[in-house]
């Protein structure tokens, strides 16, 4: 059933009781970017975890846990975190590795360890069928079969995928191959190679997370009033070489950003979720939204001293009329500019790395070529504050109920069409795929390389090309989804199998 005129009038009152959004540390209008003195934490890297290599397999080991973290001054407020109190390490691996991730569930709690861009045989892929009972270790094992990429992982439990993530069960994952390495990048972990996972959350007055507390959560999805960068609020960065690659992950339950830089500046946008573009493409913003990724090369002198920051884009024009353009009006006042770091200039090294005018070939596979083309229709419904409102091709997501049936080695069109009235971040398991347009057009230059997710406009229709290929199992799904998670865990979400 379709959104009623009740339903988005008490959700326009939840917004705007909620409509401050980051705003409330930072203030209001452009005044929301932060004085320089206002960043007073020096920016967390996340470890290296690079395992140990024994009998030719690359071994990790990851413990999932409860901890605590100071977020705010004089507050400690309960996490959860991999192998620490709040996130995970950056797990290195390299194209061709046999690898092994031995994971033990300290949590107290069910949970599960996604490879979120990862391919892999569906019984490895950490989502919600794999299960790791509270005590329990599962050991997914696997070789590494793709380009050189920023990847991720997080917990996928079904139903409790939004707050197992807000409380800190996510990392990143990071491929190597030798193309990526023979173009010089710069690659020094925490020196010039910097990860940020972006993060938004809100805090009850004793300094513990708030989650799913209002209307507003459940039916837009969980944003905050404080961001976080690695874990840290209001964080600083010294920045020590001259051109420096950022690893950008929209790691928010909700939020959608548009990144750029207080001073307007041009970077480069060199790779999107599944891996370098074709080449460098010039852009003074870049659009993530949740599970989304870019990396980025950034050119500064030793006189620089910015912010990156969330700058609204232009608003769209609302589309379908009544209903539909209030709510999409709706979001768009909720969303202001803010500051989220602080990037210092002084004490640059100049390490002479350049930005290489070519990148890599990315697959190109042919309409021709897709013997079948998938629609998937994203709908909003009645029940969506209290769950099952949320579908896909009219259906809430069900475990034992298998959505769509693929064929190895075939390469598909899939056609997301977004009939709410908001956007969506669509999302496909194991594989990557090539945007092939967006309502007939082509994609920005830095959406035409390889990508997991997508985000989908209200009223838009996004098709996408991929081959599924290497593995085939009748009885373990994959999962697609939205990946604003509030959403995928009320019902917007549904499995696919791929046969032999």
């Amino acid at each position: 059933m379709p959104v009623t005129r009740r339903d988005l009038l008490t959700a326009a009152a939840a917004v705007g009781a909620s409509g401050v959004a980051v705003t409330a540390l930072y203030g209001s209008g452009r005044s929301a970017f932060a004085g320089a003195a206002r960043f007073q934490r020096p920016l967390a890297i996340p470890p290296l975890l690079q395992g140990e290599v024994r009998d030719g397999v690359r071994r990790f080991d990851l413990t999932l846990q409860r901890g605590q973290r100071e977020f705010l001054d004089g507050m400690q407020t309960p996490t959860a975190g991999i192998n620490g109190a709040f996130l995970g390490p950056v797990i290195r691996v390299r194209r061709g590795e046999q690898v092994r991730l031995d994971v033990a569930n300290r949590l107290g709690e069910a949970s599960t360890l996604h490879w979120h861009g990862v391919h892999l045989p569906a019984k490895m892929d950490g989502g919600p069928h794999q299960v790791i009972e509270a005590g329990a270790t599962w050991s997914p094992r696997f070789r590494i079969r793709q380009p050189a990429s920023t990847q991720w992982y997080h917990s996928h439990l079904f139903h409790r995928t939004g707050v197992q993530v807000y409380y800190g069960l996510a990392g990143l994952f990071y491929i190597d191959d030798d193309q990526g390495d023979a173009l010089g990048l710069p690659s020094d972990h925490g020196v010039d190679d910097i990860p940020l996972v972006l993060q938004d959350r809100s805090f009850a007055r004793d300094g513990s997370f708030r989650y799913l507390t209002s209307m507003h959560d459940r039916m837009l999805g969980m944003t905050g009033d404080v961001m976080l960068v690695n874990g840290v609020v209001l964080p600083f960065l010294r920045v020590r070489r001259r051109l420096t690659r950022f690893r950008i992950l929209n790691g928010s339950n909700a939020r959608i950003y548009n990144l750029a830089f207080s001073d307007g500046r041009r970077f480069l946008q060199i790779a999107s979720d599944g891996g370098l573009l074709p080449r460098p493409v010039p852009l003074t913003s870049v659009r993530l939204s949740p599970g989304e990724r870019a990396e980025i090369l950034l050119e500064m002198t030793p006189e620089d001293d910015l912010q990156l920051v969330h700058v609204p884009p232009p608003a769209r024009r609302a589309r379908g009329g009544g209903m539909m353009g209030m709510m999409q009006g709706m979001m768009r006042s909720d969303d202001q500019p803010f500051s989220i770091m602080r990037l210092i200039g002084s004490g640059l090294e100049d390490a002479g790395t350049r930005p290489p005018r070519r990148l890599v070939e990315v697959p190109a596979w042919s309409e021709d070529e897709a013997v079948k083309t998938r629609r998937f229709v994203l709908e909003m419904g009645m029940g969506m504050m209290g769950g099952g409102g949320f579908r896909i091709n009219g259906r809430a997501m069900d475990m034992n109920r298998i959505d769509e049936t693929v064929r190895l080695g075939a390469v598909e069109i899939w056609e997301i069409v977004n009939r709410s009235p908001m956007a969506h971040p669509f999302h496909i398991h194991d594989i990557q795929f090539r945007i092939l347009d967006r309502d007939g057009r082509p994609p920005p230059a830095g959406e035409q390389g390889l990508k997991d997710t997508v985000l989908v406009e209200p009223q838009e229709t996004v098709r996408v090309i991929t081959r599924f290929e290497h593995y085939a199992d009748a009885d373990s799904p994959y999962m697609f989804h939205c990946h604003i998670l509030e959403h995928e865990d009320a019902g917007m979400m549904g499995q696919f199998v791929v046969v032999a």
